[in-house]
């Protein structure tokens, strides 16, 4: 099966598999004649099994919540 398959399957889009596989956290068994990346019932699995192990994001200090940035206050000089 290709990404659009693996994508139907998992409930992604396939540029997201695509994406995946490019950051290596996909890996298909095989590329065809063609340079279409290849993936057996065995490599979904694999996939759905770790889509719940995603990698955090890192996030500035303060900009979920509206505080300030590290290093102080916002307003005093210094």
């Amino acid at each position: 099966m290709g990404p659009v398959e693996v994508g139907r399957i998992l409930g992604v889009k396939p540029q997201v598999v695509v994406n995946w596989i490019r950051e290596g956290r996909a890996h298909p068994s095989a590329v065809d004649a063609l340079g279409r990346n290849r993936f057996t019932a065995e490599d979904v699995a694999h996939l759905r099994a770790g889509l719940g192990q995603r990698r955090s994001r890192p996030v500035r200090a303060g900009s979920a919540r509206g505080e300030p940035e590290e290093g102080g206050d916002a307003g005093q000089g210094g």
